[in-house]
């Protein structure tokens, strides 16, 4: 004879909802619920009553306020990890039907810059000769794409460098010539203008900077890569970044460019992805269009 559920029976089975469990896992992974928000499209009060009821449905915190900035308990370090494995399955179990009914979508992170040069022929090869596969494009700088990665909101994503780790398979897609541009009449302030955190060129700059012992000159901070070649050609500093970004920038005619040497002269763009991801088959035959 079945016995009746009682309170605490109850509560295990109202906790693995999923909206619960994403919203608590959006929280951690943006440092908060005004980012939790954006990136759930909600608005902030649905964020925090989901937390409040999913905090009473377990009957503890999992969030406790140090000044300004939420931070996880001792229980909400514990849910995190089982959150992301139950949020992954499934992710894998949507894929795989899917893959099954035979077109899916394939959410693709990439940096603005990689996005504008590199990225279209690609698409459109992805398009003509895998019209199963619809890509959609989520943007933003190589440091926040990696987590997006690991996270699973993109499904790949082209970050600066050669990624080193056992979760993920990094693919060779771009090699790009980096240089240091100039004004073109050779009148510059020494000023290194880069874009903001995570940008993979402002980390080859940062560290050209240091190798040249520049490290006392004053850095500069762009939103875009058009305002940093604005100001480089009107002479305010200089920037170290790809070729590829001052070939038909409005900007050319007005910079003069300095090819770098040694291992800071290419930095390596790589298509990353996580080892597990059953959409494996079409990250290749995107990858396959930056084949050498």
């Amino acid at each position: 004879m079945n016995q009746p559920k009682n309170k605490s029976q109850e509560k295990v089975g109202e906790i693995m909802e999923l909206i619960s469990l994403k919203t608590f896992k959006a929280v951690v992974d943006e440092a908060g619920i005004k980012g939790a928000s954006d990136k759930l499209n909600t608005v902030q009060s649905n964020i925090s009553s989901r937390i409040q009821r999913l905090e009473q449905e377990l009957g503890v915190r999992l969030f406790q306020l140090k000044g300004r900035k939420l931070e996880l308990t001792a229980n909400g370090k514990l849910l995190y990890p089982y959150a992301c494995q139950i949020l992954q399955l499934e992710k894998q179990a949507k894929d795989a039907i899917r893959i099954h009914e035979g077109q899916y979508e394939l959410v693709i992170g990439t940096p603005e810059t990689f996005a504008a040069i590199h990225l279209p022929r690609a698409l459109k090869g992805l398009r003509r000769e895998h019209s199963h596969i619809q890509p959609r494009i989520y943007t933003a700088t190589s440091g926040q794409l990696i987590s997006a990665v690991k996270n699973n909101t993109v499904d790949c994503a082209f970050v600066g460098g050669h990624i080193i780790n056992d979760d993920f398979v990094s693919i060779p897609a771009v090699v790009e010539k980096m240089v240091k541009i100039t004004a073109s009449d050779g009148h510059y302030d020494p000023v290194l203008f880069v874009r903001g955190e995570g940008c993979g060129y402002r980390q080859a700059a940062l560290a050209w900077q240091r190798e040249m012992g520049n490290t006392e000159q004053q850095l500069m901070e762009m939103s875009s890569v058009d305002g940093v070649l604005g100001c480089v050609a009107a002479g305010l500093g200089y920037t170290i970044m790809g070729w590829d970004m001052v070939r038909n920038n409005r900007y050319e005619d007005s910079l003069a460019v300095e090819a770098l040497t040694d291992h800071h002269a290419n930095l390596q763009i790589s298509l990353i992805y996580k080892n597990d991801c059953l959409l494996e088959t079409g990250i290749q035959a995107l990858a396959s269009f930056f084949a050498p």
